[in-house]
């Protein structure tokens, strides 16, 4: 009896060391596999790409073991058609190999507002304010001669615009104000003498 009981226990012990010996094995290979499919403790520095047009910062970042989407398109004046003018994440910072980097490319076309209506329709203080508020910048203005301080035409360089005129935005427009001389009126119509006196 006794030999049979300590039997028992020395098997229980043993399934017991298998069961944990399989536990640890277990444990051991998954973290190891989580390292490699992870890369834990590898990480690659992200390149400067910005300027770059796209065919150039596309081979860098696949060199580099990256990838790319393009995500955006945005006009920068000065730049090429498609050169990257944002990414994300920023250049140095440090990601997984395989990492798809977010790109922001130069748009050929220079966006466009239209002119608010504010020729002959509207004071200086108001034309000011809707026009930088549309993203315009102001030259000095030029006077002529009217009522003070309202606006009668705007120029873009030597274009005079209309009301709703497409004009692209940033662009530096001049208003023509008026001056506060009076507007010389049509002289009055001359009575001649009737043949009757």
């Amino acid at each position: 009896m006794k030999n049979g009981f300590t039997g028992f226990l020395k098997k229980f012990f043993i399934n017991i060391a298998a069961m944990a010996a399989v536990v640890v094995a277990i444990c051991y290979f998954t973290l190891a596999w989580l390292d490699d499919y992870t890369l834990h403790g590898q990480v690659i520095d992200v390149p400067d790409v910005c300027g770059m047009n796209i065919d150039e910062a596309g081979t860098l970042l696949r060199d580099a073991k990256l990838d790319y989407e393009v995500v955006d398109y945005k006009y920068k004046k000065g730049a090429r058609e498609n050169d990257v003018v944002e990414q994300q994440p920023l250049r140095g910072s440090q990601v997984k190999e395989g990492r798809k980097i977010q790109l922001t490319l130069n748009s050929a076309r220079e966006p466009e507002k239209p002119l608010p209506d504010i020729v002959d329709n509207c004071s200086l203080r108001e034309a000011v304010a809707r026009l930088t508020a549309a993203g315009f910048k102001l030259t000095e203005n030029i006077k002529v001669s009217g009522e003070a301080d309202w606006v009668y035409t705007v120029l873009h360089g030597a274009d005079t615009l209309q009301n709703g005129t497409p004009v692209p935005v940033g662009s530096t427009l001049t208003l023509c104000i008026g001056n506060g001389s009076e507007i010389a009126e049509e002289s009055e119509p001359v009575m001649e003498e009737s043949w009757f006196e």
